[in-house]
């Protein structure tokens, strides 16, 4: 405000001096006018009495001319004294206007500002925005972590508008426009894989670091303790123009080299098919070669021994297998961690393997039809309930007590019919022998069998158990004819 007003007394003051200087120079117009008017009368007269004397008959002509010459200054000089008071008042209101005009022009044609060709805003002078470049670049370089320069004179240009009813931006919002405005070009790093740029970081200290820790992924301990340690693309970080927002932070980068990349190409088979094949591959490998011990797995091996002291079909495990391991010093190449080439350079077993033995049996099978014979279902057992009534219904098999896990074998060739839970006599296995003759072996604790298959006498089919109604490990054995259950030890 106190600008302002000291401008005002300054206008009015060169005001008042333009009219006093006006003054001035009509009064100097008006002595300079009567001067002239006198010597022209003086003038006149004289030609008048040297015409008269030369030439009586023209004197009338120059006689006339000259009144009438003199008439017309005459009239000049009365019209200015009688408007000097006019004309001092236009002279006063013409530099009053002409100041008016000059404020106004002033006060309405400001400076439009522009970043690299972009428009800004618009100041009233050129020094409100040159002289908060230096807070601004300040300001970004402590945001972004790198040096940011706005020169005045090269980025900065300016250009006069006419603001009528516009906004004008005060230094505090020119300072907020600039430190917002993510397209400020400055120096920056480009991260080149093989001639691609693929990100951009503050400063080459910045990428290198990227390049480490990705190496430091794959290996173990310091560098030095590989023969070779190095990335096989060529990696380039050079300096680059960019705008502050297409600048990675280091774990930005990162997270665009763990992407990988496409590799996309072409195979044609042998019909002339083309098809195209994409493979993701990653965008830095990492080569790694050095000595590594590491222990080993030594697969055991399996051997099967043939024996005629069982049936064809029966096989078993004599001897389990078990792995062994040895401790492997080798010259190794990866990359990305991954192993490409080894070459052993010595090796010490520390476990020796063992083989798996299989017995694999030889003998010729029984038939596996019935032959009307049948044999005890369980050897060693012990008659622990009858065949008959019992607790006031009918008994109608025999148990043969044995401990659980027993061997329950067929007590003759046939068809399993039966083979899973049957009521209260748990797990069961019945057999089809022919001729209407049918076997029930009842609470078993396993079954090895399944339905439709063909036994033989004496095959192992169950394991002696308590399921279903059972007070104890036992083998519930039935031989039934046409559905009619018989005593077993009549058949025995």
């Amino acid at each position: 405000m106190a600008k302002r007003q000291a401008l005002i007394e300054k206008l009015w003051l060169i005001g008042a001096i333009l009219v006093d200087l006006a003054d001035d120079i009509l009064d100097e117009t008006f002595e300079i006018l009567k001067v002239g008017a006198e010597w022209l009368v003086d003038l006149a007269g004289s030609l008048v009495t040297v015409v008269d004397w030369i030439l009586d008959h023209i004197s009338w002509g120059i006689t006339y001319f000259g009144i009438l010459f003199l008439r017309r200054v005459h009239d000049t000089r009365m019209s200015l004294i009688k408007y000097r008071r006019q004309i001092q008042n236009g002279a006063f209101y013409f530099i009053v206007s002409g100041l008016a005009i000059a404020f106004l022009f002033s006060h309405y044609i400001n400076y439009s500002y522009s970043y690299n060709g972009r428009t800004m805003g618009i100041v009233r002078e050129q020094k409100d925005v040159l002289e908060v470049l230096d807070l601004a670049s300040e300001e970004l370089t402590q945001e972004y972590g790198l040096k940011v320069a706005i020169d005045g004179d090269s980025d900065i240009t300016f250009k006069p508008v006419l603001s009528f009813k516009k906004e004008i931006d005060k230094p505090d919002n020119v300072l907020k426009k600039f430190t917002y405005m993510g397209d400020i070009q400055t120096k920056a790093y480009g991260f080149y894989v093989n001639g691609i740029r693929i990100g951009t970081v503050q400063s080459e200290e910045v990428g290198n670091s990227v390049v480490q820790t990705i190496i430091n992924r794959y290996i173990s301990g310091n560098a030095g303790d590989y023969d070779y340690v190095g990335i096989n693309e060529k990696v380039r970080i050079s300096e680059v123009d960019t705008p502050l927002t297409q600048i990675n932070s280091k774990d930005a980068l990162l997270k665009i080299i763990d992407q990988g990349t496409i590799n996309e190409y072409r195979t044609t088979d042998e019909n002339g098919n083309e098809t195209v094949i994409k493979e993701e591959v990653p965008i830095l490998t990492v080569k790694t070669v050095g000595e590594e011990t590491f222990t080993e797995t030594i697969k055991y091996e399996t051997k099967t021994v043939e024996s005629d002291s069982y049936y064809e079909g029966d096989e078993f495990v004599q001897t389990a297998g078990s792995d062994g391991k040895r401790a492997v010093t080798a010259r190794v190449t990866r990359l990305n961690g991954e192993i490409v080439n080894r070459e052993d350079l010595r090796n010490e077993v520390i476990i020796q393997p063992v083989t798996k033995v299989i017995i694999k049996g030889t003998k010729e099978r029984p038939p596996t039809v019935g032959s009307g014979t049948f044999i005890l279902p369980v050897n060693g057992g012990v008659d622990t309930s009858s065949f008959g009534w019992r607790w006031g219904r009918m008994h109608e098999g025999i148990d043969i007590g044995a401990s659980t896990g027993t061997p329950i074998m067929a007590s003759d060739g046939g068809t399993v019919i039966t083979a899973g839970w049957n009521g209260g006599y748990g797990l069961c296995v019945d057999i089809d022998h022919g001729g209407g003759y049918m076997t029930r072996y009842g609470h078993c604790s396993s079954i090895y069998v399944s339905v439709g298959e063909q036994v033989f006498q004496g095959q192992t089919i169950a394991a002696v158990g308590s399921t279903g109604w059972s007070t104890g490990p036992h083998c519930h054995f039935e031989i039934r004819i046409d559905g009619v259950a018989y005593n077993p030890l009549d058949f025995l």
